[in-house]
């Protein structure tokens, strides 16, 4: 069976090929379209879906297509991606000497002997930061690629060491959640381990 995921994003490339499954990667382009009438973890998974159905739809043979989406989330404010420095700024700020949430979606939409199943379902850390200055947020900005990471920032790439601990997976907080993939797949593979 067929199995791609639809997105671009280099760490859940990665993070995909730790399963040891054959995949390709095909993205449509979506609008990331957030709905203050839902809640943020039902606003992830829509984003995640909509990526997954727009490569989905073009496909009628037997498929895994599968999405994912991360948020962070402070203080009830939903951050995605910032815009530029003044708004990647606030945000590494309001973070900051606090815990917050990095929620990342999951989306698989499958086509298996002519049936369709949806699997949609999301992950939640806690992710406590270090009480930042002013220096060290304008140094993390200046020297770092804040402007395609939810929140500003990733984890895996530095900006760990201001982080004191995490409640949760990993993976999730890095973009993906690997567990939820490696049992869904599982469902859906039986030879798959």
């Amino acid at each position: 069976m067929q199995i791609i995921l639809a997105s671009s994003s280099p760490r859940r490339k990665e993070l995909l090929k730790k399963l040891n499954v054959p995949f390709e990667i095909i993205v449509k382009d979506t609008i990331e379209k957030l709905n203050s009438n839902k809640n943020c973890y039902e606003q992830c998974m829509d984003i995640a879906k909509d990526k997954a159905q727009a490569v989905f739809d073009e496909i009628k043979e037997d498929v895994i297509v599968i999405s994912s989406d991360t948020i962070v989330v402070c203080n009830g404010k939903i951050f995605g991606k910032p815009q530029n420095y003044d708004e990647a700024f606030q945000m590494i700020k309001e973070i900051s000497n606090q815990k917050h949430e990095v929620i990342s979606s999951l989306c698989l939409l499958v086509r298996k002997n002519h049936q369709i199943f949806e699997e949609l379902t999301y992950d939640k850390c806690d992710v406590y930061v270090d009480n930042l200055t002013n220096e060290e947020i304008n140094d993390w900005i200046q020297n770092n690629d804040v402007y395609t990471r939810a929140g500003g920032y990733a984890i895996q790439d530095g900006f760990g060491k201001y982080v004191t601990k995490i409640e949760g997976d990993y993976f999730s907080i890095v973009g993906f959640p690997l567990h939820k993939t490696w049992k869904l797949l599982k469902k859906y593979l039986p030879d798959f381990k």
